[in-house]
């Protein structure tokens, strides 16, 4: 049951005001009083018996008078209605006086004369009279000799007497005070009288018997909108019934210091925050935050939060100052997830500068980070100050920032990583004044993933440190590139236990480093390579760095495949890998008839022989070798032998991943499509179908599978054969030679979609779903440009929309040179034409249906105008061509 807030006397009776249920309603329930249950029923029994009485009330008695004391000490007025007619009830005129004559001129009649009895009163219904406050003192006029024996009744009814001494004085007082103000709060002044309903409901809220809270209130009332607002009173009367009553009022007194269209909205927020800041004091609020939460309501409450941590106003309003000084297009409601708990000055000068130098990816969030940090950690802002930012480019600096905000939170893990930041600080800085400007990005995202992000989380041995900064002075150097991809693929060697293994890494070879480094130009392919390479590293650490020192491209592809399988199959086909007698023994001390036998029995199919081809032959045909030339042969073998044994892994891998397909294995697009089908998580099920029908020599699965013929039943309009063939468009691009651009019709092509333009439809990237998506769905293909060699340059995917639009996605790379991009919109011209269809323009994300996959990623159709494609500029110089199918 809603909680009661007060009695209304109304014309329809007297009428429960209840606080609502619902979190965001505007107005007080009403209800008849009879209707309400729970707590009081007794009391609200009698004064519905006292309201009863009162509409058949038989003049001015002293019962009559303690019914209507009784109504008017608990209830407040409501909507006046009609006023009475007469004034004074029960007030007829006195006896007219005898009329004096000659024979008697005293009026005296004589002893038997015997006058008019005066009637009884009339039953009267005095209800009205108390809807009015005139006429409700003009209703006690006439009572007033019988106070002291109502109030006596009262008392013995269990009423305060004390509080029932103020209801006398008001009834006595020559002003006009309210006799509920009175009983209530102990107010006598005259202009109680007339104060509006509004405010006695919300007096009925507070501590009987306090004076000065009413008076607080009562002083609101010309600011607060609880007059002219009914979701400001709702709001008000919620304050009030669910806080302490110095605490209510005096956050009410704050909010009617705001501007009207504020104080609703902060009320709301101290309902919504009660559990948090219950405790906090309403003096502590600053109404400057208002400046920065009338955006963005949500700030209120991140301030309000703040304030009951114990963080002061200032130090959470100059967190607001300097994030209103970088933030973007939309403004955060907090600065930080979690709040700090102590809060220092922040150097609001120094950190605006470092941003306006920095490139700093994510401002708001690394904002606020440093403003948590430099009030959480003493030390924090000294070192930032201190440290020498104009000395490294701005991407390391930026870089560096982003490292430093890493120890956030007040848990024990950050509190050591915050101190081994401080240990590393000034080493970091020492080795970047030895590495180039171009590379100096590089090397703090090196040490910050090796030490920070990942590895041993900055609570490592101590050898681990120097290892990692050796190893990043070793790579963060030309001709290596300026991004770091091998962190994570070295990160299992760089922990690795023994010394010998740490520093056989650090004098690998550069041309060793450099090809592991080119495999992994991208990230998604980097994680794939990492994981491959730590479930490697724990087998055989030696087995790895002598691959890497001598075959670091096969080694690279080796566990590219290794990280496809999930951990269990890892593990089974590492220990099936560690017992091949290649792996176990050392194949090339065996006499040469069992080495070629061997070789004989598990070579072929993507395994190469070690040994030349001289002595292989020799051997094969049971001739012998002089000593010499088997010592040579030998000794070329082993410079192999770890290549040998990586195809012999990476063949273990490739047979796992194709089961029971009839699948080329020495095909790469072979490969890529079952690595694909192991690591999509979405549209896994349809992708494994597609392949077995695929490699079963169904090449035309998709095109007469049911759904698709459904799907083109559905879509009259679409031009079947046109949109499964479309144009081919050859067209000398300047820089690029012969283009052409021709729609892919081989699924394992479309699989390849993300990986050859590195995006994230790619190879174990994030939306690799989506390449499968296109291969089963017959209303999504993808655009091909190749050159001469047949190399792809671009590509773009085309969809047709559920409104026979074709849909031009945005071309990959983003990198496209203009005037191959123009070539793309050509043949999206020239083929919306050949299908008859309108292109798709000014939507952003035209509906694409699902044929036979489950999930695709829809980044958004192809902005055509948009500034960053360059398409405006290529077409308007001339350099699109036109297409020539």
């Amino acid at each position: 049951m809603p909680r009661l807030i007060c009695v209304s006397r109304e014309p329809e009776g007297l009428v429960a005001l209840l606080l609502p249920e619902a979190p965001d309603a505007s107005r007080l329930v009403r209800m008849p009083l009879g209707d309400v249950k729970g707590d009081g029923s007794r009391e609200r029994a009698a004064l519905l018996a006292s309201w009863a009485h009162l509409g058949q009330a038989r003049g001015a008695t002293v019962d009559t008078l303690t019914h209507v004391l009784r109504v008017l000490l608990h209830t407040v007025p409501g909507a006046p209605g009609p006023a009475p007619a007469r004034a004074h009830p029960w007030l007829a005129p006195p006896p007219a006086p005898h009329k004096r004559t000659a024979a008697h001129p005293r009026g005296y009649r004589g002893t038997t004369y015997q006058p008019p009895k005066r009637g009884q009163p009339e039953a009267l219904d005095v209800r009205p009279y108390l809807l009015h406050r005139s006429p409700a003192r003009a209703l006690l006029e006439p009572l007033r000799p019988h106070l002291t024996e109502a109030l006596q009744r009262l008392g013995d009814e269990g009423l305060s007497r004390e509080r029932l001494a103020w209801v006398d004085r008001a009834l006595t007082a020559p002003g006009r005070a309210d006799v509920a103000l009175a009983w209530r709060h102990g107010v006598l002044e005259e202009r109680s009288a007339e104060l509006p309903g509004s405010l006695l409901q919300l007096g009925c809220l507070l501590r009987p018997g306090e004076a000065s809270d009413f008076h607080r209130l009562l002083a609101l009332r010309g600011r607060l909108a609880i007059d002219t607002h009914p979701e400001a009173r709702v709001l008000a009367a919620r304050l009030l019934a669910e806080w302490p009553a110095d605490k209510g009022v005096g956050w009410l007194e704050v909010a009617a210091a705001l501007e009207p269209g504020h104080q609703a909205a902060l009320l709301q927020t101290l309902l919504d925050a009660k559990s948090k800041v219950a405790g906090l004091e309403p003096g502590r609020y600053d109404p400057r935050i208002e400046a920065f939460a009338a955006a963005v309501p949500g700030r209120r409450m991140y301030y309000l939060c703040g304030l009951a941590l114990g963080l002061t106003s200032d130090y959470l309003l100059s967190g607001y100052r300097l994030l209103a000084a970088v933030e973007g297009s939309y403004p955060r409601a907090r600065l930080m997830d979690m709040l700090p708990t102590q809060g220092r000055p922040v150097p609001e000068a120094f950190l605006l500068e470092l941003f306006s130098f920095a490139a700093i990816e994510d401002d708001e969030s690394t904002m606020g980070r440093l403003w948590a940090l430099c009030g959480q950690r003493s030390g924090f802002t000294r070192l930032l100050v201190e440290t020498p930012w104009r000395s490294l480019s701005p991407d390391a600096a930026g870089r560096l920032v982003d490292g430093l905000t890493e120890a956030i939170q007040p848990d024990e893990e950050t509190w050591r990583a915050w101190e081994a930041i401080l240990r590393l600080h000034p080493r970091l800085l020492q080795l970047l004044e030895r590495i180039p400007a171009s590379h100096q990005h590089r090397a703090v995202q090196m040490v910050f993933n090796l030490l920070g992000n990942a590895g041993a989380r900055w609570s490592g041995p101590d050898w681990l440190e120097p290892t990692v900064l050796a190893l990043t002075e070793r790579v963060c150097q030309p001709p290596f590139g300026d991004a770091d991809r091998l962190s994570y693929v070295l990160e299992s060697l760089v922990n690795h236990p023994e010394p010998a293994v740490r520093e056989r890494l650090t004098r690998l070879p550069e041309r060793s480093l450099l090809r592991l480094e080119e495999s992994c130009s991208r990230g998604d392919m980097a994680g794939l390579l990492g994981d491959g390479m730590a479930a490697l590293v724990a087998r055989g650490a030696d087995l790895v760095l002598a691959a890497l020192e001598s075959c670091p491209e096969t080694l690279a592809r080796t566990v590219a495949l290794l990280g496809t399988p999930h951990k269990h199959a890892q593990v089974a086909l590492l220990e099936d890998f560690t017992r091949h007698p290649w792996v176990r023994e050392d194949p090339l001390t065996w006499e040469p008839r069992r080495l070629v036998e061997s070789l004989r029995e598990h070579g072929g199919e993507g395994v190469d022989s070690p040994l030349p081809r001289t002595a292989r032959l020799a051997w094969e045909a049971g001739e012998t070798l002089s000593p010499a030339q088997a010592e040579r042969a030998l000794r070329l073998a082993r410079t192999q032998l770890p290549r040998l044994r990586m195809q012999l892994l990476a063949r273990r891998v490739l047979e796992f991943l194709r089961g029971s397909l009839a699948a080329d294995m020495g095909d790469s697009r072979v490969r890529h499509a079952l690595q694909m089908a192991r690591l999509v998580e979405g549209n896994r099920r349809g992708l494994r179908r597609l392949l077995r029908h695929y490699f079963a020599g169904e090449r035309d699965f998709i095109r007469e599978h049911p759904a698709s013929r459904a799907w083109f039943a559905r879509h009259p309009r679409v031009k079947r054969e046109t949109w499964l063939t479309g144009p081919v468009v050859r067209q000398d691009v300047p820089g690029w030679g012969t283009v052409t651009l021709e729609l892919e019709a081989d699924a394992l092509e479309v699989l390849r979609m993300g990986t050859y333009v590195g995006s994230c439809f790619g190879l174990n990237g994030l939306r690799a779903e989506s390449a499968a998506a296109v291969a089963l769905d017959v209303n999504k293909r993808v655009l091909y440009a190749r050159d001469a060699r047949g190399s792809v340059l671009a590509r773009q995917l085309l969809a047709l929309s559920r409104e026979d639009t074709l849909v031009p996605f945005a071309v990959y790379p983003p990198s496209t040179p203009p005037a191959l991009q123009a070539l793309f919109l050509d043949y999206d011209l020239a083929f919306a034409e050949a299908l008859g269809l309108p292109l798709s323009e000014g939507v952003q994300e035209p509906e694409v249906e699902y044929v036979l996959s489950s999930s695709f990623w829809h980044d958004g159709a192809w902005d055509l105008g948009a500034p960053e494609t360059g398409l405006m500029t290529a077409l308007t110089s001339g350099d699109s061509a036109s297409p020539r199918t």
